[in-house]
């Protein structure tokens, strides 16, 4: 049996990533404020069949929104699973029309700084645990229409006007809130001392939302170094990121719906022809801040031998966890929150072989998970490329996000003990774990 150690942090550390509402209030307000701006015109949004009859003031869906509108209604499994989805919410979206119009709104805006959580997550999160929520989220087909509409979301915030929320309004990405959530991990430093900007220009001279969101270090080797390149035995965290879980003795299949979560290689690595090497070795997973940096870097000096896109799902949280209450309070982590290894084996990801210089070592995989809002995943390598530690590999577009790295059995890996404590930081290029020296 593998032997797995699911960190899951306190409530609070996924709080302070950003992860969650900083308060049920908060939560509350924002729904309040939403269902205000969408209400009037959901109640003149008709069910399957029409779209608004002759109203005129209902507001016009994006194009892949119709689309995805008209796939449910025209689709009598997927509605099946869409009315059994809503069927006993009663909090607002309680329709999946309301549901579609609050898409429509989100879709065309950028989000603010502020102590919400993902937008997406707060939207789904009660549709998600239910049995419905599980049989559509896991249809590729529904997938295949969730990340057309998702794209829509991403090509707003690659525009320039993306970049209102980029002041020091309240509420704004550059107000003094923000730029302390921003920096809490880089102490008595300032956030044009860490990362590339301009603040004589508009918007700091991003050129859109998702610019700053990927935004970069201006001296990497001053606020996240790497130490001594030529030291083989070095493992470093590839992302900004706080320790979820660590596994070892990893199963090539592994149950994906038992309580306590375990990943399956075959399904992580998506059959890659390289599982077998993988077979009881180790996984160290982790998950990102939303205020955070958001790219990737080599974990070990070697040489990029593959990369492959893995198209997956957005919203199906662990099926052990479907039905678990969602707590207003501290009292438990809500179920989507105990479902980060499920993901790793099911959401849309890129996984990047590297054959590490150090043979102790050997061929290990580097594995970014997109799992709420846009959740796309870019590598920036390529199949042949050198890269030292340190060296970026890639970044995620908007969404919230976790990592993880896979090491075969071979290369023996020990995780250093500062990086083992819940709700520990992994700072990108730090060295969490060592290796052997090379034979």
């Amino acid at each position: 049996m593998p032997t797995t150690t699911t960190i899951r942090p306190p409530v609070d550390a996924f709080r302070r990533a950003g992860w969650l509402p900083a308060s049920q209030q908060v939560y509350n307000d924002y729904m309040k404020k939403l269902k205000h701006e969408i209400t009037g015109p959901a109640k003149r949004m008709p069910g399957p069949g029409t779209l608004y009859d002759t109203v005129g003031a209902a507001p016009e869906l994006l194009e892949p929104i119709k689309e995805f509108k008209d796939f449910i209604e025209t689709n009598a499994v997927v509605y099946t699973d869409i009315v059994r989805m809503f069927d006993k919410i009663t909090e607002f979206p309680s329709t999946y029309q309301e549901m579609l119009l609050v898409f429509n709104k989100i879709f065309r805006e950028a989000p603010e700084f502020g102590s919400l959580g993902p937008p997406m997550y707060m939207l789904m999160c009660r549709v998600m645990n239910t049995e419905g929520g599980f049989s559509a989220f896991t249809k590729q087909t529904f997938n295949d229409h969730m990340k057309k509409m998702l794209k829509t979301w991403e090509l707003y915030l690659l525009s320039k006007d993306s970049t209102d929320v980029l002041n020091s309004d309240l509420g704004g990405w550059f107000s003094d809130k923000a730029i302390d959530a921003m920096m809490k991990e880089y102490p008595n430093r300032t956030f044009e001392e860490v990362f590339i900007c301009d603040r004589s220009l508009p918007a700091w001279g991003y050129t859109s939302y998702e610019d700053f969101f990927n935004r970069r270090y201006r001296t990497p080797g001053t606020d996240r170094p790497t130490g001594d390149l030529k030291d083989l035995t070095i493992v470093s965290a590839g992302c900004e990121s706080t320790l979820y879980a660590i596994q070892k003795d990893v199963q090539k299949t592994d149950e994906l719906f038992i309580k306590d979560e375990a990943y399956s290689l075959v399904h992580l690595l998506a059959n890659d022809e390289s599982v077998d090497s993988f077979v009881g070795g180790t996984i160290i997973q982790s998950f990102l801040n939303t205020t955070g940096y958001h790219r990737w870097h080599a974990p070990v000096n070697g040489v990029i031998t593959k990369l492959v896109e893995v198209p997956g799902t957005y919203f199906a949280q662990a099926p052990s966890t479907i039905g678990y209450p969602i707590p207003d309070d501290d009292s438990a982590l809500p179920p989507y929150l105990q479902s980060l290894t499920y993901f790793a084996n099911t959401a849309t990801r890129t996984l990047i072989f590297i054959q590490a210089d150090n043979a102790s070592i050997g061929l290990m995989c580097f594995v970014g998970i997109g799992m709420t809002e846009i959740s796309s995943c870019e590598a920036t390598v390529y199949e042949g490329q050198h890269v030292n530690r340190g060296d970026e590999l890639g970044m995620f577009h908007f969404g919230g996000s976790s990592c993880a790295l896979v090491f075969n059995k071979k290369s023996d890996i020990k995780i250093g003990s500062d990086y083992t404590t819940p709700g520990v930081n992994l700072p990108i290029n730090a060295p969490i774990a060592a290796a052997a020296p090379p034979a």
